[in-house]
């Protein structure tokens, strides 16, 4: 039986250096992308510096701001809401029969109740 290592190794290295050609492309795409991925973490990284300082810089001039004008007067519209029919201005009897809520308009008048036929 001849010898054939020599040639098998040398079949080996062949075949080894067609695949390393054949990856070398995807290798190197791949590290374009993980710089690519890389470069946008490190933007977005500053820009939510940057709000963040935007942020801290806006506060301390408001405090600042607060300091020197004070509180401002209340708004005439800061007032508790009204609730239930205080807002119609609707006069309620007191105790249990004021916690009742009417209908706006009755069921049996309202448009499309009842039964309607029409023959053709």
């Amino acid at each position: 039986m001849p010898d054939t290592r020599a040639y098998d190794r040398q079949a080996q290295l062949q075949m080894d250096a067609m695949r390393q050609t054949q990856e070398m492309g995807a290798t190197i795409k791949q590290g374009e992308l993980n710089q690519a991925l890389a470069a946008q973490q490190q933007t977005l990284a500053d820009l939510r510096d940057a709000k963040v300082q935007r942020a801290n810089e806006t506060a301390a001039n408001a405090s600042r701001m607060a300091a020197l004008i004070g509180a401002p007067p209340p708004e005439p519209t800061a007032k508790a809401p009204t609730i239930g029919s205080d807002r119609e201005a609707v006069a309620r009897a007191r105790g249990k029969k004021g916690l009742r809520i009417d209908r706006a308009t009755p069921a049996s008048d309202a448009a499309g109740t009842g039964l309607n036929i029409t023959t053709a």
